[in-house]
C-alpha cells in the first residue's frame, strides 16, 4: 500500500534534518580523546555492548522523526566513510561534521542565495586545511608503531602485542582477532591472503558485526567459469553436505544458482560466501590456480575437460577462516595439499623465476602481488576474555589501534590531541571555527578546557593526562594523519550535501496501521 507523504521545503527542513545530526554526534562525543568515557548499548536477551566506537553507537540509533533520523544517517555515512578507509577516527568526524555543517548553516541561514558560493567556499577551505597539514606531518617507521597503537587503545599491553604483530607481516598486511580459548593475548602468523572481491550478494551475510560472512573450518571452491544453473553446483552441495561452511570462488555467479545458494544461507542449510574472480584473463587463471596450491583444492576446469555438474568434495580446499565483506575477501590458515605438499613451494619458486626474468614494471608488480599472497602470512591475534560483553570491548580496542598503526605508516603522522588542527592558520572562517572542535571536545571530556589558551606552534599541545603543555610527536600523542585527512573530507562532503538540500519528503506513518 503507497504510504502518505509530507514535505517540507527550505530551512526549515535543514534545521529538522540538522537536529537528529546533533543529537547523533552528542551521543558520540563524550567518547572522545584519551579520557573520553565509553557508551553500553542494549540489545534485547543478549548481552549489552560496550563501546567507546563512533561507528557502533551510530549503528545503533534510531530516532522516531524521520527528519531526525535523515542527520543520523548522514552522520553515520560520514563516520563510516572515515572508518571504513583508515579504520579510526569516528568520534573525530563526528566532532568536525557537526561544527562544520554548524558553520555551513550559519552562512546559509537567512540568505539560501549563498548556498553555490558556500559550497565552493567549502571545497577551498578542505585544501587549505589539508594543504596546511601536510606542511606539519612527519613520515614514521614500523619500529615507531607501538606508541601509536597505545594512544588508540589506552592499553600498553594491547599497544605491544600489535606492534609485534605488525612487524611481522608489514605495513599492508592482515591482521584479524578473534576469540581465544583461553584468558589474555596470544597472536599467532598463519597462511592464507586477502583479495579485493566481496560478496555477490547481501543475503550471504552471517554476521552484522563485520557486515559480511564468518566461515570456520570452510570448504574451497574454485571454478574457472560462471555459474548459473542448479545442476553446476548440486552435485558439491550434496557432496560436502548439510551444515558446512563452503567459500565459492568462480568467474560470476548469477541466475538460479545464485538463487540456491543463497537460499541455502539464509535457511542455515549451509553457511556459503559466494564470491566472483578478481580478475580477468591470464590473471584470473593464475589467481585460482595459486589458491588452489595456498588451499589444497583442485580448480575445476573447463580447460582440463572437468565437469562442474560432476564434482564432489574430494576437489574443495580447505581453510581454517573466511572472512567475506561487500568489498574484500580474506582467506586464513589455508591447508596445502596432503597429496602434493609441494605444489605451493613450487609455484612459489615459480613466480620468483618470473620475476627475475621479466622487463616489464607491471608484470613485475602483478607477479610481486601474487608472491605476497602465498608466501605472506595472515596475522591473528586471540583475546581471551571472560564474558562476550568484554570480548567486543576488547576487540574494538585491537581493531581501532590496528588501523591506526597501518594509516600512520601510510600517510604519516601529525601531533595529537586535536593539536594539528589548532597550529594552523587558515584564511576560510568556517573552517577556523570548525577546526578547534576536536580540541574543545578532548579539552571538555578531561576537565580541561581552561587550557584552551595553550600555545601550538611547533608541534606543542595539551596532554589531556597530566594537563601539561608538552611537544606532542616527543611526548607520543599523534595521530594518523590519513584518519585526520579522511575525517576532514567526510565533514565537508556531509555538510555540501546538506545545505542544498531545499524539498524534504517523509512518509507519514499511520498510527493505526502500527498498532
Amino acid at each position: 500500500m503507497d504510504k502518505n507523504k509530507e514535505i517540507i521545503i527550505g530551512h526549515e527542513g535543514r534545521l529538522k534534518v540538522k537536529k537528529g545530526l546533533d543529537r547523533a554526534a552528542d551521543a558520540v562525543k563524550p567518547t572522545l580523546g584519551p579520557i573520553g568515557m565509553s557508551a553500553i548499548i542494549e540489545f534485547h536477551g543478549l548481552d549489552p555492548i560496550e563501546c567507546d566506537d563512533g561507528v557502533t553507537i551510530l549503528k545503533n540509533l534510531k530516532f522516531e522523526d524521520p527528519y531526525e533520523n535523515i542527520g543520523l544517517m548522514k552522520l553515520r555515512k560520514a563516520a563510516l566513510r572515515t572508518s571504513a578507509e583508515g579504520g579510526d577516527g569516528t568520534a573525530t568526524t563526528s566532532v568536525l561534521t557537526q561544527a562544520l555543517v554548524n558553520e555551513a548553516f550559519k552562512e546559509i541561514a537567512n540568505d539560501s542565495s549563498k548556498i553555490r558560493e558556500v559550497k565552493e567556499r567549502l571545497t577551498i577551505g578542505l585544501q587549505e586545511v589539508l594543504d596546511e597539514l601536510t606542511k606539519i606531518k612527519k613520515e614514521i617507521k614500523i619500529e615507531d608503531i607501538e606508541r601509536i597503537a597505545n594512544i588508540s587503545s589506552l592499553d600498553p599491553e594491547i599497544a605491544k602485542i600489535i606492534a609485534e604483530i605488525i612487524q611481522e607481516v608489514g605495513v599492508d598486511g592482515v591482521v584479524t582477532v578473534e576469540k581465544g580459548p583461553t584468558l589474555g593475548y596470544s597472536k599467532e602468523i598463519v597462511k592464507g591472503a586477502k583479495f579485493d572481491s566481496g560478496l555477490v550478494s547481501p543475503y550471504f551475510m552471517n554476521d552484522p558485526k563485520i557486515m559480511g560472512t564468518m566461515l570456520e573450518d570452510a570448504y574451497i571452491v574454485l571454478i574457472d567459469r560462471k555459474i548459473s544453473t542448479n545442476e553446476q553446483i548440486l552435485s558439491l552441495l550434496n557432496s560436502i553436505g548439510t551444515g558446512s561452511n563452503i567459500l565459492f570462488i568462480a568467474d560470476a555467479i548469477d541466475s538460479v544458482a545464485l538463487g540456491t545458494l543463497t537460499h541455502n544461507a539464509q535457511n542455515k542449510i549451509a553457511n556459503i560466501a559466494a564470491v566472483a574472480n578478481p580478475y580477468t584473463g591470464q590473471r584470473a587463471r593464475d589467481f585460482l590456480f595459486d589458491m588452489a596450491a595456498l588451499t589444497g583444492a583442485t580448480v575445476i576446469s573447463e580447460e582440463k575437460g572437468m565437469k562442474l555438474s560432476e564434482a564432489t568434495k574430494e576437489l574443495c580446499g580447505r581453510a581454517e577462516k573466511v572472512i567475506a565483506t561487500k568489498d574484500s575477501t580474506i582467506i586464513i590458515g589455508g591447508q596445502p595439499s596432503e597429496q602434493s605438499p609441494a605444489d605451493l613451494e613450487q609455484r612459489v619458486a615459480n613466480i620468483q623465476s618470473e620475476i627475475e626474468q621479466t622487463t616489464s614494471e607491471y608484470e613485475k608488480d602483478m607477479l610481486e602481488e601474487r608472491l605476497a599472497q602465498l608466501t605472506g602470512g595472515i596475522g591473528v591475534v586471540r583475546v581471551g576474555t571472560y564474558t562476550d560483553t568484554d570480548f567486543n570491548a576488547k576487540k574494538y580496542k585491537f581493531d581501532n589501534a590496528i588501523n591506526a598503526c597501518q594509516a600512520a605508516l601510510q600517510e604519516g603522522i601529525l601531533p595529537g590531541g586535536g593539536a594539528a588542527l589548532m597550529s594552523i592558520i587558515i584564511k576560510e572562517k568556517m573552517f577556523r571555527a570548525a577546526i578547534k572542535a576536536p580540541f574543545t571536545q578532548m579539552a571538555k571530556n578531561a576537565n580541561a578546557e581552561g587550557f584552551e589558551s595553550t600555545m601550538f606552534a611547533s608541534g606543542m599541545g595539551l596532554n589531556f593526562i597530566t594537563k601539561e603543555a608538552v611537544d606532542m610527536f616527543d611526548a607520543g600523542i599523534i595521530d594518523p594523519f590519513k584518519v585526520v585527512r579522511l575525517a576532514l573530507e567526510s565533514a565537508t562532503h556531509i555538510a555540501s550535501t546538506l545545505i542544498d538540500k531545499e524539498v524534504f519528503i517523509t512518509t507519514i506513518e499511520d498510527k493505526n496501521e502500527q498498532k
